[in-house]
């Protein structure tokens, strides 16, 4: 039996014994512990270099601004003369560039940091994630199906190696766990942390 299955069914058992607002705090709960599993994720390297705060992408494990002085150009793609495909082609290199089809820097408004270099964290960042004018009018429904089918967001656990040859950091779960724990948020009304 799958996790989301456990979890369905447990629910439903819970319900039978918990009055409503303790049912209520058990979702509201299950659903925090989700969005905390996300938050780990958007807020590493693989996810934070390109949701950015600045007129340049990231690179590395270290946060490191991109080689080769690329800048996000007037729609984001990089300059005239210089368009992110020139690299970043349609699937992901075995060298560890990453690849997707019209390859782009998130848009400002889909930043993911305070300030260049700092990410946003729990009600911040929350509420950024899923403000729907910002997140490319994803529901929290969308968003699960965005984290389980975007190439780019799968590529996070492919990530290739550094110039040295040694192995890019994963994000800190599996890319399974990161679309269980959307669906767990999701399912829950997407909640935010207070703080």
């Amino acid at each position: 039996m799958s996790a989301a299955r456990v979890s369905t069914v447990l629910g439903a058992l819970f319900g039978l014994l918990l009055p409503a607002t303790a049912q209520e705090r058990l979702a509201r709960d299950e659903g925090l512990q989700g969005w905390r599993a996300i938050e780990s994720v958007i807020t590493h390297p693989r996810c934070i270099n390109c949701h950015t705060a600045t007129d340049y992408p990231r690179q590395g494990d270290e946060k490191r601004r991109h080689d080769f002085r690329v800048v996000r150009g007037p729609d984001g793609k990089g300059a005239p003369g210089a368009p992110c495909i020139s690299c970043h082609q349609a699937a992901n290199g075995p060298a560890g560039v990453p690849g997707r089809a019209h390859w782009h820097l998130a848009p400002l408004g889909m930043a993911w940091e305070r300030t260049p270099g700092m990410a946003m964290r729990g009600a911040q960042l929350c509420a950024a994630f899923k403000d729907q004018a910002r997140n490319g009018h994803h529901t929290p429904q969308r968003m699960v199906e965005h984290h389980g089918s975007e190439p780019l967001v799968a590529w996070a656990w492919e990530p290739g190696t550094r110039p040295d040859g040694s192995p890019r950091e994963p994000p800190p779960i599996t890319h399974a766990e990161l679309v269980a724990a959307t669906q767990r948020w999701a399912a829950a009304g997407a909640p935010c942390p207070s703080k």
